[in-house]
């Protein structure tokens, strides 16, 4: 335990600059709009008038007012705005954190708060979860350390994004998730009481020796003063006089306990800590593959402890969740099909895509397979979305899967390289042809001449092929012309004008 001391709190503590960054993305329709938006009044109301704040809109843009006094006229400015504000597009979570920080390092925010109200789901800019937290943890370090803001999290929806708000927290920050079933009150008002606070800083157990423990994990992302703060560690064998010793920063003093035990060659105290560690070591190891990416050992660790210890992760189930296939994964912009295969025991499955629409899949059984037709907005971006899918069972029961699909409109780019442009009849075409990565087929036509495939070669770093010249061809001058075709069915040609000589 922690020991109390005086804390600044929301109601008397020193002034402070909440930056709200407000998620109107389609993804935030219905319930999560609801609730983010009593949180944003709820929040903004409470401030005392001599703290700041300012406001940043986001969906694939960001629109942000700028650092105001809390007083009444302001704070319903603020409200007003998001009321007005168009809720469109897809999700730029990069970018309004950039504009977040920004608003951080005027020089008239002080004691800042960075407020995030989102599912966290990007659909634009950067969209993996591990390049957005380290890119957000890198921007934040940059920041001078009186201009790093807390980064307090209200995480809304049944799918909101974990994994990622819970490698955003990591700076000096908090994460309260509230699902679509569950009363918001309670855990509505936990949050904003902890703005104004600080939780305590740079938090760390350190083990003496360190050789007597394998792995230790912090249950709590952040801890306040008075609270519990709790690890979870493993050890191979019996040792005594361990000494462990937790170090942090409270409201800028720091703050040292230090303690001694002895670890037993066997204890049944507490039967629940093998497995509360299993779950902590998967964790870690999920959180490293956000990072890094998978690798075969971290996954077949993860599924060890998972199967060991009997919980469920995203790489084990014993629920025997039915897994879906969707195609296609590359379409364009405007009216595609959507394909999905399923197990057999589902009965129903809906699709939400990330521009807002929810589509019912009808089940063709010719095919066994499910299939909608659903409009693309034309104005979306080449890139990556992720479309979640709600299965239903013979017995009832849900499941929910997110699926990836790439929006792909530009036609490949096509640059055909010839040694000469003079052949005589008879004579073979040795091509060498580049095309932009997305490309799937390429094939050279010259009039007269049977279209020739061509093929990747490495180590003329193109595609290469022969077309041979018929003998009966007439002299002139030819157009010859290479098409390429991309995984998205769009088409891009490239031509060049040659000469067949008598």
């Amino acid at each position: 335990m922690m020991p109390s001391a005086p804390t600044a709190s929301a109601a008397s503590g020193p002034p402070k600059t909440v930056i709200v960054l407000f998620d109107t993305s389609l993804s935030m329709q219905w319930e999560k709009l609801e609730r983010s938006y009593q949180a944003l009044e709820t929040l903004l109301r409470t401030l005392r008038p001599t703290d700041h704040f300012s406001l940043v809109v986001f969906n694939s843009e960001t629109h942000a007012l700028p650092l105001s006094a809390a007083n009444g006229g302001n704070v319903q400015h603020a409200i007003d705005f998001v009321r007005a504000s168009r809720f469109r597009g897809g999700t730029d979570i990069q970018r309004a954190l950039q504009a977040g920080l920004q608003q951080a390092a005027d020089p008239a925010a002080s004691n800042a708060y960075l407020v995030i109200l989102s599912d966290g789901g990007a659909t634009r800019g950067p969209i993996t979860n591990g390049k957005l937290a380290a890119w957000y943890a890198s921007a934040w370090k940059q920041l001078l350390e009186t201009q790093r803001p807390r980064t307090y999290i209200l995480a809304v929806g049944d799918d909101a994004n974990l994994p990622l708000f819970r490698m955003l927290e990591r700076q000096d920050g908090v994460l309260e998730h509230v699902l679509s079933t569950e009363p918001m009150e309670f855990k509505l008002n936990s949050f904003l009481s902890k703005i104004g606070r600080s939780p305590i800083g740079q938090l760390d157990l350190a083990v003496v020796p360190e050789s007597a423990v394998d792995t230790v994990y912090p249950l709590q992302a952040a801890t306040f003063s008075g609270s519990l703060a709790s690890w979870v560690g493993r050890y191979q064998k019996p040792q005594e006089n361990v000494t462990f010793a937790v170090r942090g920063l409270r409201d800028g003093s720091r703050v040292e306990l230090t303690g001694k035990t002895n670890f037993p060659r066997e204890s049944f105290d507490h039967p629940q800590l093998p497995r509360l560690w299993a779950r902590a070591r998967v964790d870690a190891l999920l959180e490293k593959i956000e990072r890094e990416g998978d690798d075969q050992a971290t996954i077949d660790e993860i599924i060890r402890l998972a199967r060991q210890y009997k919980f469920v992760t995203p790489y084990t189930s014993f629920l025997a969740v039915p897994r879906a296939l969707l195609r296609p994964r590359v379409i364009r912009p405007g009216d595609p099909i959507l394909r999905v295969r399923t197990d057999p025991s589902i009965t129903s499955v809906v699709a939400l895509f990330p521009f807002g629409l929810m589509q019912p899949l009808r089940h063709l059984s010719s095919e066994d397979i499910w299939q909608t037709r659903f409009l693309a907005p034309t104005d979306m971006q080449d890139g990556t979305y992720t479309v979640r899918l709600i299965l239903r069972d013979q017995l009832g029961r849900t499941y929910r899967e997110s699926k990836t699909f790439v929006i792909a409109s530009k036609p490949p780019v096509v640059e055909v390289k010839l040694d000469h442009k003079r052949f005589q009849r008879g004579q073979a075409i040795d091509l060498k042809v580049h095309a932009s990565q997305s490309t799937r087929t390429l094939v050279a036509r010259l009039d007269g001449t049977a279209p020739v495939e061509l093929r990747w070669d490495p180590r003329a770093g193109a595609n290469t092929g022969e077309l041979l010249i018929p003998e009966q061809t007439i002299p002139g001058s030819y157009k010859l012309t290479v098409t390429a075709e991309d995984i998205a069915h769009n088409i891009g040609t490239g031509e060049v004008q040659i000469e067949i000589l008598p």
